[in-house]
């Protein structure tokens, strides 16, 4: 997502992009899900900041998700097949499913299950299920699905989840949660799968998702689009943007296919989109090769932006900020697919992992390219270090009502500016670009990149990076 401009006291944070995380350690497992791809082993915990969301006892594998859109009736139908692992010894198994929707057939392996649906949770009896044993849950469902309010003061992201236009088009974004309002799901950062995913809609319109578009095919006035994303996801990073999309082709570094889904009304933004094969060229410089096999955009009506895993979300809002060269939060977000996608959290305190990462990338960027200098970024940030913290809190203990907010952001990113400082530019370098090799479709946290720190460089420089994220204070 992209943080709008905020006036704040002492300086002049220009406005920055939202989105990914970081978290807990390491690398997936992989355990075959079908014929032609692999789905990743995770290792759900209860989420610190939103324990509400997501379960501890499934480790989802794949999601095939068979859903059909009508913009006339606002009605989703859709069936769910639901790999999974159960990850202790289970007779029941809970998922993430929004109230508005309804579950209208419930199967665990081919038998019909009892459920009982209450909030957004959906408990599901399954009988004796050992741990670590395999299953596959199959929900055919339908309703009228809606947002839910964001945990944050952020004017550009007042809800997550659902949202449907005035003329039925529809479109999606859930960080830190909110996948739950058109699909059952652990919906928690923790628990990365694969994804089927396949839709239709009207034959005018296109529904666009993440990972690869495997067949768009027009029959009886419905199109049917399927998208598979073969890299393990957490639900947060999933696409959907449905509408009269038109398709665009670039090519980026060793011939990566990139592609911008844009509707007419949003077609000045098309120059801005195509920088994307420069800034990938870029990111690479810095980060190492691109981690998946193809990258896109897809535009939608929001003022705010995400970086969902393959396809990242933004709206023209943000391309259109010409005073800031329209393309920083592009350049943002495509820095997550790096740091917050390739590794992703373990649990949402550790925000700042994504974020501040993202953004310091972002300032070296523009520098880069003369949209600012980082002396000018240094000024700014060490004018409004001590308002963010005592606004918001902390980057590493923010208060969880205020999710995504700039502390996160520019506090952090200030800290990884005084360790660059510190370590030399060599030495920081391959910090930076060897955190997401090694935990390469997995998950990470601080005491797993602390750990990490120390053994890159050899120094105890846990203090350090303890007293810039929890400290109330601005540090010195």
């Amino acid at each position: 997502m992209a943080a709008r401009e905020l006036g704040l006291r002492g300086g002049t944070l220009a406005s920055v992009a939202l989105v990914g995380v970081l978290a807990a350690g390491g690398g997936q497992a992989l355990a075959a899900v079908g014929p032609s791809y692999t789905a990743g082993t995770s290792h759900p915990r209860v989420d610190p900041y939103y324990p509400a969301e997501g379960t501890t006892g499934v480790d989802v594998l794949h999601y095939g998700l068979n859903l059909s859109w009508n913009g006339d009736t606002r009605r989703l139908r859709g069936t769910a097949t639901i790999r999974f692992r159960a990850t202790h010894l289970e007779s029941a198994v809970v998922l993430d499913f929004a109230a508005p929707l309804d579950a209208t057939s419930v199967r665990l392996d081919g038998v019909a299950r009892h459920t009982t649906h209450s909030g957004h949770k959906l408990a599901i009896e399954t009988g004796h299920l050992a741990a670590d044993s395999r299953h596959t849950l199959t929900i055919t469902y339908h309703g009228k699905p809606k947002p839910v309010t964001a945990p944050t003061t952020r004017r550009d992201i007042p809800d997550l989840g659902w949202t449907v236009q005035p003329t039925g088009q529809a479109w999606s974004m859930q960080e830190p949660y909110g996948a739950f309002t058109w699909f059952p799901v652990n919906d928690q950062p923790s628990d990365k799968a694969f994804y089927d995913i396949s839709w239709h809609t009207k034959a005018a319109w296109r529904a666009i998702s993440n990972g690869r578009l495997v067949s768009s095919t027009v029959a009886g006035g419905r199109r049917t689009m399927h998208w598979r994303l073969a890299s393990p996801t957490a639900s947060y990073l999933v696409a959907v943007a449905i509408g009269p999309y038109h398709r665009y082709r670039d090519a980026g570094p060793h011939g990566l296919p990139i592609v911008y889904w844009v509707r007419d009304a949003d077609r000045d933004v098309l120059p801005d989109l195509r920088r994307t094969p420069a800034m990938i060229g870029w990111l690479e410089a810095h980060l190492g090769r691109f981690p998946f096999k193809r990258i896109g955009a897809v535009v939608v009506p929001t003022n705010s932006a995400e970086e969902t895993q393959t396809m990242i979300t933004i709206g023209p809002a943000v391309l259109r900020e010409r005073h800031r060269g329209g393309v920083v939060d592009l350049l943002h977000e495509y820095s997550h697919q790096w740091y917050g996608d390739e590794v992703t959290p373990n649990n949402w305190k550790d925000l700042w992992l994504n974020e501040s990462f993202a953004t310091y990338l972002q300032m070296r960027w523009e520098a880069d390219h003369g949209l600012g200098s980082m002396r000018q970024w240094r000024r700014q940030m060490s004018d409004d270090d001590q308002y963010l913290r005592s606004k918001y809190g902390p980057p590493g203990d923010y208060d969880r009502r205020n999710f995504a907010e700039l502390d996160v952001y520019y506090c952090g990113a200030r800290m990884l500016d005084r360790l660059h400082s510190m370590l030399g530019t060599m030495l920081f370098a391959k910090v930076l670009r060897d955190w997401p090799r090694r935990h390469r479709f997995g998950n990470g946290d601080r005491r797993a990149w602390i750990n990490y720190l120390d053994r890159v460089t050899g120094e105890n420089l846990r203090p350090f990076v303890q007293r810039w994220l929890n400290s109330t204070s601005s540090p010195s």
